[in-house]
């Protein structure tokens, strides 16, 4: 069980890139897939595309943290997609009615807080199962936020919130740098922390980490507590992205964060994954969904190809997965 992210190889140790790129197989594709899109993609190789993508990037990549954390514990979450919907309305709903910025921000994470704490009580100590009740909390939510707006947008925010979600920081965009901010906090604390071991323990075999006297229901409800948290600021993300809050705005984010933490090797059945990894999965989510888009392609045959990537690529890391155990 990997519990720490591949070290950097050295420069001239060939021996040390060919491991790197055994415990980060995907990255040979996101490599591949860049290359591709610079060559046939007219004006893919822009400043103006790359600080779209970024904006794109961060919610999914926040959001797909938050999911990487509970498949490590051995456990899924449906509902973040509509938790990030229900969180960006918060948001909005809240900064349209007080004025305050951060007031709005503060709202929308703990409303995925709450949702997330609702789900790992239910599924730690009362033991509901997991898929079972976050669908439930998936259409529960996503009802609850349709009556809160009656099914329209929430908008006519300070031009501030714009102002952040479309600003830049040494040609960075500030969504970026949040999402950098919250990639690094992750890594810390699955791999540094107490509690984040336990979470890789709990997620190769509860039953194991029973019998040694580890923290089993509250490490899984500080999973989902975290995953709630991670959906809400990717809500608040998106408010900031489009100056509005909605019911349906984070409903796409559910099958692209599972599909980026599948892509970057978490192992759906736990105990094994890292954040870095979900990070080159969520890149090459978003440089398929951007480059697909500017190629031309149609909405249904976008899907079909990030179909045949997702199972392409989930069968080339599950193989080499493979091929390193018996090695």
């Amino acid at each position: 069980m990997a519990t720490g992210t591949a070290e950097m190889p050295k420069l001239g140790d060939e021996t040390s890139y060919r491991n790197y790129f055994k415990q980060s197989p995907m990255l040979l594709i996101l490599v591949a897939l860049a290359a591709v899109f610079t060559v046939f993609v007219d004006n893919f190789v822009s400043y103006a595309n790359f600080a779209n993508m970024a904006r794109l990037f961060a919610p999914l990549l926040i959001l797909a943290i938050g999911m990487t954390i509970v498949f490590i514990a051995g456990g899924i979450d449906l509902s973040v997609g509509s938790t990030a919907s229900m969180a960006s309305v918060v948001c909005a709903l809240v900064i349209q009615h007080t004025g305050i910025v951060a007031l709005g921000f503060a709202a929308g994470v703990g409303t995925g807080l709450l949702i997330g704490a609702i789900n790992g009580a239910v599924i730690a100590f009362f033991r509901l199962p997991a898929l079972v009740f976050t669908l439930a909390m998936l259409l529960t939510v996503r009802a609850t936020a349709l009556l809160m707006t009656g099914g329209y947008s929430v908008g006519k925010l300070p031009l501030s919130v714009l102002a952040f979600g479309r600003g830049s920081f040494l040609a960075i965009p500030n969504l970026l740098w949040v999402s950098i901010a919250v990639l690094l906090l992750a890594a810390l604390f699955l791999a540094r922390s107490r509690r984040g071991r336990e979470i890789y323990l709990v997620g190769t075999s509860e039953r194991a980490a029973t019998f040694n006297a580890l923290r089993v229901t509250s490490t899984k409800f500080i999973a989902y507590l975290v995953c709630g948290g991670c959906a809400g600021l990717a809500g608040v993300t998106i408010v900031a992205r489009l100056g509005s809050g909605g019911p349906v705005v984070g409903d796409n984010l559910l099958l692209s964060g599972i599909a980026a933490v599948v892509l970057g090797g978490t192992s759906i059945h736990g105990g094994e994954g890292t954040v870095f990894k979900t990070l080159i999965g969520t890149q090459i989510v978003i440089l398929l969904e951007k480059g697909l888009n500017l190629f031309g392609l149609s909405f249904y045959d976008q899907a079909i190809v990030m179909g045949a990537v997702i199972v392409a690529g989930a069968s080339f890391s599950a193989w080499m997965h493979r091929r390193q155990s018996t090695r």
